[in-house]
């Protein structure tokens, strides 16, 4: 009787110890914005990357006389299927030089964008993932 205990015991306890499976959740993925002509997309991966985690990286723009030109950055880290069913991976975007503030976390799709108004070079990074670099570089 011993043994059989045992063994029932032990099945349990050999599985839970396997883990990998995680109960299906909802993923809160926003649909795809509309492509802007200054989108930075965050690529599929981008926390194991360093300059090519964004996309175009570096990124130009031009005030081409107007005040101010806006960058927006798109989360498209989602791996595993389209939006609704994928599981993205959250970024945020932070300036190297205090010149906008933090966008905060950045789920699936998720956008933020910055006004720029002066031109220079703008490098920025995900301080979740301080690996993941890029510039913004923007010409008069």
């Amino acid at each position: 009787m011993n043994r059989i205990w045992s063994a029932l015991v032990a099945v349990p306890l050999g599985l839970s110890a396997c883990g990998g499976y995680t109960a299906p959740t909802d993923t809160g993925n926003m649909a795809p914005p509309t492509a802007a002509p200054n989108d930075i997309h965050i690529v599929v991966g981008a926390s194991a990357l360093m300059a090519t985690a964004f996309n175009p990286n570096p990124k130009v723009v031009s005030l081409a006389g107007n005040p101010s030109v806006t960058v927006r950055w798109v989360n498209s880290d989602i791996s595993g299927g389209n939006y609704s069913s994928g599981t993205a991976t959250i970024h945020n975007i932070t300036s190297d030089n205090a010149a906008f503030t933090p966008s905060g976390t950045l789920g699936g799709n998720a956008t933020y964008s910055v006004t720029l108004t002066a031109a220079g070079d703008y490098p920025y990074h995900c301080q979740i993932h301080p690996n993941m670099v890029g510039t913004v570089t923007v010409n008069p």
